[in-house]
């Protein structure tokens, strides 16, 4: 008898409940990796996104490796291959992390069927979950949260912190022959022939091992500052953990139970600091929630009246504003930061949506499509709610007329140019573009365009 830990998007080893079940059963382990984009449609990851996935199953690997327990590599359908491993392998059980997105659920759930149909017992776990969202409604009327403060407020009371220790290590074992299906690393072909990628090295370091430095690091060092610099893009102000916590590599119970002494301690005088961090989790937390009772919000406005009709097409502009050619100074670092590093600092993610979609007019959907495609944390629940917020449409959205000026923005945030200095080289030469649009002009634009379209459908 043997037991199959499927890894999904839990790629490390300390406090993974699925790989502890598996170690509990005291049975050889047969560590899996499928990918399967197929399964991902219409969302399959993005290049950036594949090139971390990449790195992180190399560093996974290594871990299990020295547990005597090899990964082994699949491309296929999971609800045919998962089976068919578990009749190979004689598998008594299977145990994984679940996915959060719609479409991944619905696999899930077959099969899970289908396993325990044939008497394979299934142990599901949903670690980067705080709270069941099925679970919980509004006290009123039973019905989803659609508003942030309250969600949180109430999330907040009702936390619990846990100590989630390192699970004990099994002795090693005798690693199991691989499959005749398995692949390597580099045959699943996560990274692009292209490679654009290879600067990524440069900026990031995948793996559990990096995400726990990182968060030690933070804790320490940077937490007490978090309020006054999380704005500020010149500064480590934020702990630049997303990418880690995407691919599960570290977990929202890891962050907590970090947090937890400073929370009730008040250490250092960092309560307050660390409150304020502890409300962006769940802000991470409450666009899985919205996901999970919202799952056409990738594709579809939650506000109806921002139909297709509403945007404008401009193919033009859009590669402008990708390849940040804006004349805006802040949206062009910006978008030049994401090119380069796969990641944009969050004010300034703000800034960017807000100028083309609003300024532009442009759908939110071409600008949730480039971050997919670019940004190393790219995460469906993640960029879709925060796309929608800031383009008017979505849930607990800024209001549509709501713009950010990014020059007076670039003014109270980067107001030495320091960080726009260090992704525009030529910003002072004349080769620098003139502004695509006049800002004020396409304020005003905007928000005729939402009283007209908008408004009227309300009257």
């Amino acid at each position: 008898m043997t037991t199959i830990v499927w890894f999904q998007r839990d790629l490390r080893l300390s406090c993974n409940p699925a790989f502890n079940r598996a170690l509990q059963r005291g049975e050889p382990i047969v560590a899996i990796y499928v990918h399967s984009p197929q399964e991902d449609s219409p969302w399959q990851p993005g290049s950036a996104s594949r090139w971390w996935l990449h790195q992180s199953l190399g560093a996974l690997s290594g871990q299990l490796d020295r547990l005597g327990i090899g990964l082994q590599y699949f491309r296929s359908n999971t609800i045919d291959l998962i089976p068919r491993l578990a009749a190979d392998y004689g598998a008594s059980s299977v145990s994984w992390t679940n996915r959060h997105e719609p479409f991944r659920r619905a696999c899930e759930s077959v099969l899970e069927t289908e396993l325990t149909s044939r008497g394979i017992e299934v142990s599901r776990f949903s670690d980067e979950l705080l709270k069941n969202p099925d679970q919980f409604l509004t006290s009123g009327k039973s019905s989803p949260y659609r508003v942030f403060t309250p969600f949180y407020k109430r999330l907040r009371k009702q936390l619990q912190f846990e100590t989630w220790l390192t699970a004990d290590r099994r002795p090693l074992q005798e690693e199991s022959a691989p499959h005749h299906e398995a692949l390597t690393l580099d045959q699943l072909g996560l990274l692009d022939p292209f490679p654009w990628h290879e600067k990524l090295h440069r900026h990031w370091v995948p793996g559990e091992e990096s995400a726990l430095q990182r968060l030690e690091y933070f804790v320490a060092n940077n937490l007490g500052n978090y309020p006054g610099e999380r704005d500020i893009p010149s500064c480590a102000g934020t702990s630049s953990l997303s990418p880690h916590l995407h691919f599960g590599e570290i977990s929202p119970r890891q962050i907590l139970n970090a947090l937890q002494p400073y929370l009730q301690l008040d250490i250092n005088g960092v309560s307050k600091a660390a409150e304020s961090w502890l409300r962006q989790l769940i802000w991470r937390e409450f666009s899985r929630y919205i996901l999970r009772h919202f799952p056409a919000t990738p594709a579809e406005s939650m506000d109806k009246r921002f139909e297709a009709h509403f945007w404008k097409n401009d193919e033009k502009s859009l590669k402008k504003w990708q390849r940040g050619e804006t004349g805006i100074p802040i949206v062009d670092a910006g978008m030049r930061q994401l090119w380069e590093t796969g990641w944009m600092h969050n004010r300034v993610r703000m800034l960017t949506a807000s100028l083309l979609t609003k300024n532009l007019g442009i759908d939110w959907r071409a600008g949730a499509d480039w971050f997919w495609e670019t940004l190393v944390d790219a995460d469906l629940a993640n960029n879709t709610m925060g796309w929608q917020w800031v383009a008017g449409c979505g849930v607990d959205a800024a209001p549509y007329f709501r713009l950010f000026n990014p020059l007076v923005q670039a003014k109270r945030f980067d107001p030495d140019l320091v960080y726009t200095s260090r992704w525009i080289s030529t910003i002072e030469d004349d080769t620098y573009p003139e502004p695509l649009i006049d800002l004020a002009a396409s304020r005003q634009q905007a928000i005729e365009r939402y009283k007209h379209t908008i408004q009227s459908k309300r009257n």
